[in-house]
């Protein structure tokens, strides 16, 4: 049985986690590894995977809608901002299965959008 109301997800980003993340996945892109490099490019500091950020929406998901979530789960996302180390990026699920993510700056805004549903819902 789903769960109702709006549900959230926090997550403080290091470095530390982007780099244990790398390893996992493969991905060595410098720009989730050299801060200078990043800045010199207009960004605050090196950047989360962008898998790494979209796993709160599955999370939340799997909250909403339990056991269902692991064989109908869908999520589909897209990244309106970059989550830096120290940012605390906030997720949440709302009523109507809608994902929006921000960091905990309110002028850095809005990082992530999209939907945590079942299919055929």
């Amino acid at each position: 049985m789903a769960k109702h109301g709006k549900l959230t997800h926090t997550v403080h980003m290091t470095q530390d986690k982007i780099d244990r993340y790398g390893k996992l996945n493969g991905d060595w892109d410098i720009l989730h590894y050299d801060h200078d490099y990043c800045v010199q490019r207009g960004f605050r500091g090196t950047l989360a995977h962008g898998m790494h950020n979209m796993a709160p929406a599955v999370d939340l998901g799997l909250e909403k809608y339990g056991r269902d979530f692991y064989y109908n789960g869908r999520v589909s996302v897209r990244w309106t901002g970059p989550v830096c180390p120290g940012d605390d990026q906030v997720t949440v699920l709302d009523e109507e299965d809608n994902i929006v993510a921000k960091v905990s700056d309110a002028e850095k805004g809005t990082v992530m959008v999209g939907k945590s549903t079942l299919r055929g819902k």
